[in-house]
């Protein structure tokens, strides 16, 4: 992983210090066994997986460097919101819209985040806050339409 963002120091800090990284050469007319597990169809693909190789997020292609930073904290979060670890959820799409708000991630992490609040507290109320911001700062994004039901919901 050394060109595009790969080669940004704290794209390769942030993998070497969160990450098990695996790097694998691919050869298209005959693939690599990791080629074939993972189904890898162009390159650079990047999988997040968990210890027990259950996929949270898949970036194929190059994205600039505070993008893929963003992806890869989210894909940290929906490892956390998967498993019920919310609060740890919480905290990682809280972390993708502070440091990332621009990133193409960001959106996600604001409907995500509230659908986090609202598992861990019930209150159908951080959802209408993720329906709001979405509206707000993100208003022609596809995760603002997939909140308009919280629209609804009272303030």
């Amino acid at each position: 992983m050394n060109a595009g963002p790969y080669s940004d120091e704290r794209v390769q800090a942030f993998l070497e210090e969160q990450f098990v990284a695996v790097k694998s050469q691919c050869f298209w007319d005959k693939q690599t066994d990791l080629m074939q597990k993972f189904n890898v169809k162009w390159t650079p693909t990047l999988v997040v997986l968990d210890k027990r190789g259950i996929e949270y997020r898949r970036i194929i292609g190059f994205v600039p460097a505070d993008d893929l930073l963003a992806h890869l904290l989210m894909g940290k979060a929906m490892a956390m919101f998967y498993t019920e670890h919310l609060t740890n959820a919480i905290q990682g799409f809280g972390s993708v819209i502070e440091k990332y708000p621009h990133a193409g991630p960001a959106p996600e992490a604001v409907f995500f985040l509230g659908v986090a609040e609202y598992k861990k507290g019930h209150d159908p109320k951080a959802l209408r806050k993720a329906f709001d911001t979405l509206k707000e700062k993100y208003p022609t994004s596809e995760w603002a339409r997939r909140a308009e039901p919280y629209g609804t919901i009272p303030a």
